[in-house]
């Protein structure tokens, strides 16, 4: 019989962000509400009574303005059961869900979404294989292949999710990963033990075993905190950018490191607390080690642009693993081109030598700043000024000193080739270089 309507007093409460469901016999009536289906029947069983619908379920809450509509449903008026069965789907003015079926039990006020779980609002989305609804606690719990969209691209995934209702916070727990999708296709992952949210998704904590990627840059950490398009590591962090064709590579290293995002990209990196930053060009085997209090790196097209390093700075650098200069100032600034290093400036204070190929011979110099010039990523020129001044030493003896407001330094690959002085010129030599004063 076709088009059977039975009517019987119900009451439904909604919670939370995504909606509670609640269904229960009442002895009052707080609003119309009427479950019709094609086919409805009462029963008798172990004296308790059950009513069946089938065919074009639907339950309608007139006064709340929610639906829900499925292909058959069971009522166990006696343990205060209901359960909705194949394509349920549930609506109100906010939000829908979508499962294979809905139970309720009354007695311990939880509702639950089983198969193939869909549930979305106008700021989010969340699928599971099971959603549970907890009234008395007033929480959600989502478990198996659990998949979380939040505004601004950010994608999350676990096996399991508990998000309280009240105060709009979460918990993932079991692989969990994250997703960010930037504005021109570029994805940022993360993965880590569990992941914790508050301020309706706005803050992401990432505990235990932080993994990192997007494009060429990878890292790790204990943890992270990702807030206003911006990620905090800490607890060891460390993060890498290699690239796949040539090989280089530059690795950042502090007690915490602060990853900027533009357009979700990686934009740069600010490193605090015992900073140590390691460039390596595999092709030619040049690289450059700094250590400094704090430092910054800058990207542009997934590929370090600039540098600056600030505070107690130790630099490294080291050619074809033979020559090396090794400098100390309390400012480093660097520019790459096309991935390799241009130019570099060191201030406040610049000292160091530099030691050449054959380790024959040693230049030991300093002045209040120094900047040094690049061709192809090998050391071609250093200019020292104020009071700058350079000694090299060639088998234990000096031969050649030189001081001045200003000295320009020329090199070929590993070795010293030549010293020019201005301005209040000092010293002697004995060795035969270009240009000595």
């Amino acid at each position: 019989m076709k088009n059977i309507i039975h009517y019987f007093r119900l009451r439904s409460e909604l919670r939370g962000f995504l909606g509670v469901l609640l269904i229960c016999t009442c002895t009052e009536v707080y609003a119309e509400q009427k479950l019709s289906a094609d086919w409805v029947e009462t029963l008798l069983l172990n004296d308790q009574t059950q009513r069946n619908y089938r065919g074009g379920v639907v339950y309608e809450d007139s006064l709340r303005q929610l639906i829900v509509k499925a292909d058959s449903a069971h009522v166990r008026v006696g343990d205060a059961i209901y359960l909705f069965l194949h394509q349920v789907s549930y609506k109100d003015t906010v939000r829908e869900i979508r499962a294979d079926t809905l139970i309720f039990q009354d007695r311990e006020d939880l509702a639950t979404f089983r198969g193939h779980v869909y549930l979305s609002d106008n700021q989010r989305t969340l699928e599971a294989r099971t959603v549970r609804f907890l009234s008395k606690e007033d929480s959600l719990i989502a478990e198996g292949d659990v998949a979380l969209v939040l505004p601004e691209g950010r994608r999350l995934r676990a096996s399991q999710l508990r998000y309280d209702l009240i105060r709009e916070r979460g918990n993932m727990q079991g692989q969990t990963q994250l997703q960010v999708v930037g504005e021109y296709g570029d994805t940022l992952e993360a993965q880590s033990d569990s992941i914790a949210f508050g301020n309706r998704g706005q803050e992401l904590f990432l505990n235990g075993n932080l993994i990192l990627r997007q494009g060429y840059t990878h890292g790790k950490a204990l943890s992270g905190a990702y807030v206003d398009s911006a990620i905090v590591l800490s607890g060891r962090p460390l993060m890498a950018w290699s690239n796949p064709t040539n090989r280089d590579s530059v690795s950042a290293q502090g007690e915490k490191i602060l990853i900027e995002m533009s357009d979700q990209t990686i934009g740069a990196l600010e490193l605090s607390d015992s900073s140590l930053i390691h460039a390596m060009a595999l092709a030619n085997g040049h690289s450059q080690k700094i250590r400094s209090d704090s430092a910054r790196i800058v990207f542009r097209d997934e590929t370090p642009q600039r540098m600056h390093a600030w505070g107690n700075v130790m630099l490294d650098l080291s050619e074809r693993d033979t020559s090396r200069a090794v400098l100390s100032g309390g400012d480093l600034r660097l520019a790459y081109r096309d991935g390799k290093l241009d130019s570099l400036t060191l201030s406040g204070g610049c000292l160091g030598s530099y030691i050449a190929q054959d380790s024959l011979s040693e230049s030991r110099l300093g002045g209040k700043r120094c900047v040094l010039w690049f061709s192809n990523g090998e050391l071609d020129q250093m200019a020292i000024f104020d009071e700058a001044h350079c000694t090299r030493i060639t088998r234990d003896s000096d031969d050649v000193t030189v001081s001045g407001d200003y000295l320009l330094l020329r090199f070929d690959p590993g070795r010293l080739l030549s010293i020019r002085a201005e301005g209040d010129v000092r010293g002697h030599y004995s060795a035969e270089l270009e240009d000595a004063p």
